[in-house]
């Protein structure tokens, strides 16, 4: 055999080894594949347990009062708070006097009811993402719209994707509206009203830093600036 053939011809280590850049691609493949899945599983499963634990009891339980409108501090499982004290025969009540935890300043007349998160994944890194925010308002909206405990019984039951439909049409006919109005009227007549979305349940979620104050088991008052996740239904019936 000629020596340029020899020459071509592989080793017969390499001849034994696997295509390595074959099988790197396809398992690089199928990794990122199962990473993304795990991602996504992971995150529905925590604001599934959000919603079902500390949101629809406080909503509902607003509702059977007759109350519309709820708002809901979720404070993250990393801000440190006072542990809830274990109640016994010998314990002092100190729920009788003071709260725990408490929002102060909060920029609304109501104050928020107030649900302390728990778990490594309920932490302010993982809430602090906006696709994060997002999918838990647009979760929950549907949820409580199909809630017969809330909607009304002459409203229909909205499919996933309709709502947010509706709400850019809303939108866009309150606006139109509004720029017909001011070349009609004069700066004395009033702006036309926005839909008022009567048998909906119409809900707003935001990551803000608002301040807490807690009590530690001497008395003590402390202050701290966290962000939080606010959470604002509205039934309107």
């Amino acid at each position: 055999m000629p020596s340029s053939e020899k020459d071509d011809l592989p080793s017969y280590s390499e001849a034994l080894e696997p295509p390595h850049s074959i099988a790197n691609t396809s398992s690089s493949t199928s990794t990122s594949r199962g990473l993304v899945d795990n991602l996504t599983l992971a995150r529905a499963h925590t604001i599934r347990c959000v919603i079902d634990e500390h949101i629809l009891p406080l909503v509902e339980n607003e509702a059977t009062l007759g109350i519309p409108q709820t708002t809901i501090a979720l404070l993250p499982s990393d801000i440190p708070l006072p542990a809830p004290e274990e109640k016994n025969e010998f314990s002092f009540d100190a729920s009788t006097t003071f709260k725990q935890v408490e929002v102060i300043g909060f920029n609304s007349e109501e104050e928020p009811k107030i649900a302390r998160l728990s778990g490594p994944m309920n932490n302010t890194k993982f809430w602090r993402l906006e696709a994060v925010v997002e999918e838990l308002e647009r979760t929950l909206r549907e949820r409580l719209n199909q809630s017969e405990k809330l909607r009304s019984p002459t409203s229909p039951v909205f499919e996933r994707g309709q709502l947010d439909e509706m709400s850019r049409s809303s939108r866009r006919q309150f606006f139109g509206r509004f720029s017909d109005s001011i070349g009609r009227h004069d700066r004395t007549s009033s702006p036309p009203k926005a839909l008022d979305h009567v048998g909906q349940v119409l809900v707003k979620v935001r990551l803000e830093e608002i301040c807490l104050r807690t009590v530690n088991d001497f008395g003590l008052y402390d202050t701290m600036s966290r962000q939080c996740v606010i959470v604002r239904v509205d039934v309107r019936c």
